[in-house]
């Protein structure tokens, strides 16, 4: 089974009251900010990269270190990085917990089911489509670990 199944089976087990083992987010906030991140890599969202010149260079830096130097491993990856504003979602209130549940097991079986061979994004410009999945699968794996349902 692909690792992005066990992320959908994970995201059922999210509980809204759920607290997490760090950060500020709460869980509704930190599937928002998943959402968010999903939405902005498969275009659905324009973004405009904070340093636009740079953002080439910074985005093959940050695929190279996910993949060789962290091996897409959720427990090296530094804790409480502060994070672009659009994706800062930590003074959100009243969000619909069971909608942004539903969204992002959609949004996740987005991924899966995406058949280019390569995907082109503000954060890594044109990347091969396993790239993307890793990376979708990586950043989201993140927080359900940070929330203890994986």
């Amino acid at each position: 089974m692909s690792n992005l199944y066990l992320l959908i089976k994970s995201i059922d087990l999210l509980e809204e009251d759920a607290k997490p083992k760090w950060g500020k987010m709460s869980c509704p906030q930190m599937l928002k900010h998943c959402n968010r991140f999903i939405q902005v890599y498969t275009n659905e969202v324009k973004f405009k990269a904070p340093i636009s010149l740079l953002s080439p260079i910074f985005g093959k830096l940050h695929i190279f270190w996910l993949r060789y130097i962290l091996r897409y491993n959720v427990n090296k990856y530094f804790r409480n990085l502060p994070t672009l504003r659009y994706f800062n979602t930590y003074r959100i209130t009243n969000i619909d917990f069971t909608k942004e549940k539903e969204e992002l097991v959609d949004r996740i079986k987005f991924v899966i089911d995406y058949k280019k061979d390569y995907i082109k994004n503000t954060f890594h410009g044109k990347i091969k489509s396993k790239t993307f999945k890793d990376v979708v699968d990586f950043h989201t794996r993140y927080h359900l670990t940070q929330f203890e349902v994986i």
